[in-house]
């Protein structure tokens, strides 16, 4: 399907405007000729599994890719995605199997940059932003360790963001940051 293969994610109610029944779309599934991806979402096979960027990025364009999916976007961390994080306003709601979503205030959703992935635009929190919340995630544990030696290896470390996102986020890399630049 020519249309699916360049928008790489679509809703079923889109494919059907090319004629396509819910038994054909089936029949295409289980010969791998596109994917589903769950409550009336198909992707072209040739997607890798980091598809629920693509989709969130393309059905849900207010949503940030957050958490340990953004951590490994910027190769932050290695740990398992199962499902996509996605940060929205507190007065949305989204079902989707796809996504872990997090309701989160105005206030607290800063730092959001857009990074081309697969071709698409996608909203995600920047470097500095996604440590914040990788000590939010795992204040004194592995997974933000890993993540702020990452950080400094592969990033000048902006300190003025990372205050403000301290202060906003009420989180500590900068203490942490500092002590591991001192250990160094």
């Amino acid at each position: 399907m020519v249309a699916l293969k360049r928008l790489k994610v679509m809703p079923s109610h889109e494919i059907h405007k090319f004629q396509l029944s819910r038994a054909t779309l089936s029949r295409m599934n289980v010969s791998g000729e596109i994917v589903s991806l769950g409550r009336g979402i198909y992707s072209h096979p040739s997607i890798d599994p980091f598809v629920g960027a693509v989709v969130a990025a393309r059905l849900y364009p207010d949503a940030i890719l957050s958490n340990i999916t953004a951590l490994v976007i910027y190769k932050l961390s290695d740990e398992r995605v199962d499902k996509i994080d996605i940060d929205i306003d507190r007065a949305r709601s989204i079902r989707n199997d796809l996504f872990n979503v997090h309701r989160v205030a105005k206030s607290k959703r800063v730092g959001v940059t857009r990074l081309l992935f697969h071709g698409f635009r996608i909203k995600i929190y920047d470097k500095e932003r996604t440590l914040c919340e990788a000590y939010r995630i795992d204040p004194a544990g592995a997974i933000f360790f890993k993540a702020l030696k990452r950080y400094l290896k592969t990033s000048s470390p902006d300190i003025e963001k990372i205050s403000k996102y301290d202060q906003i986020l009420r989180t500590q890399v900068l203490r942490h940051l500092r002590q591991e630049w001192a250990d160094a």
